[in-house]
């Protein structure tokens, strides 16, 4: 089965408190776990020093699917998404979605 990976790049605004960041973003990390994604959180060293990486990754793309709709769907997860566009910490620069390619 092909696996499938989700990365949303942002980077904290200047001053941000970290402390707030990593707050918010560990709150996000609970409703994709919920939703069956298995999240991690990168800090980005070499090359775009400063953003970090959210990822969510799922077995396959049927999975990444119904983690899909259901987080969209879930009120919770659209609070979030309110409080954390309102929060000023971050701003996002790129996502991606990737599937491993057999080798």
């Amino acid at each position: 089965m092909t696996q499938v990976i989700t990365q949303a790049v942002f980077k904290p605004n200047p001053g941000a408190d970290m402390t707030k960041v990593i707050a918010i973003v560990s709150e996000s990390a609970a409703l994709w776990r919920k939703h069956g994604a298995e999240v991690s959180v990168w800090a980005v060293s070499a090359g775009e020093i400063g953003n970090m990486v959210f990822a969510a990754r799922y077995d396959s793309f049927e999975a990444y699917g119904k983690s899909t709709d259901a987080i969209y769907a879930d009120p919770a997860f659209q609070a979030w998404s309110v409080k954390a566009t309102a929060s000023g910490l971050s701003s996002w620069v790129r996502s991606n979605v990737a599937r491993q390619l057999p080798i």
